[in-house]
């Protein structure tokens, strides 16, 4: 009896969090219906910062200060960048022959990219290159990142009421942290958040 109290709860949990992702993603569609990768990424980040806390997630998601400014990342030291790469598996694997080389020209143009991602764990763009973080393609993610994150830059300064996303967003992001204690790390958010959401653009494509 206990066993099955427990499944219906966890059933019933499961439900209400598909529900309102569901709605956050008719909610976004209102205002970027055609900009449809940006869903994933703007739930994202609301909800990761909801769970966490940080007062500033809504700065952070339209200053889009939201990875260290270039110029600090430049000034990192030799030891910094190739101690990044080197303690990562994936990154040392891609990179190994850059950094047998020692080829730092190559390995800090991939460090401005991967190190907000990665080292920073910026959930909006760990959002934005979760499938190439799952594959760990690496190499996709350097060759894509500026492209990418200047669309979606764009796509959302273009928005005429970015005021109403934003409260929408909140609401949204404070109603699935309320599950926080389901999905307690950032990897784990995105993750519930992912499955759902590929399930709801699938069904809306049906």
């Amino acid at each position: 009896m206990i066993m099955a109290d427990r499944k219906h709860n966890m059933l019933t949990k499961k439900k209400a969090i598909e529900d309102i992702v569901e709605d956050g993603i008719k909610f976004i569609a209102q205002f970027l219906p055609k900009a449809t990768y940006l869903y994933f990424p703007l739930l994202s980040a609301a909800v990761v910062w909801a769970i966490q806390r940080h007062e500033a997630w809504k700065e952070k998601i339209f200053s889009w200060n939201v990875w260290a400014d270039p110029s600090a990342v430049h000034v990192k030291s030799d030891e910094y960048v190739l101690h990044f790469f080197n303690e990562n598996p994936g990154l040392r694997s891609t990179f190994k022959e850059e950094i047998k080389k020692k080829n730092f020209t190559s390995l800090r143009r991939s460090f401005l990219s991967l190190y907000p991602i990665i080292g920073l764990e910026d959930p909006f763009l760990s959002a934005l290159f979760y499938k190439e973080l799952e594959e760990k393609n690496y190499r996709k993610i350097v060759e894509e990142f500026k492209e990418r994150v200047s669309k979606a830059v764009q796509e959302i300064e273009a928005l005429d009421e970015k005021p109403k996303l934003l409260k929408g967003l909140e609401s949204i992001a404070k109603e699935l942290a309320s599950f926080s204690s389901d999905m307690i790390t950032q990897k784990s958010v995105q993750n519930v958040l992912a499955e759902i959401i590929k399930q709801q653009m699938e069904k809306k494509n049906d």
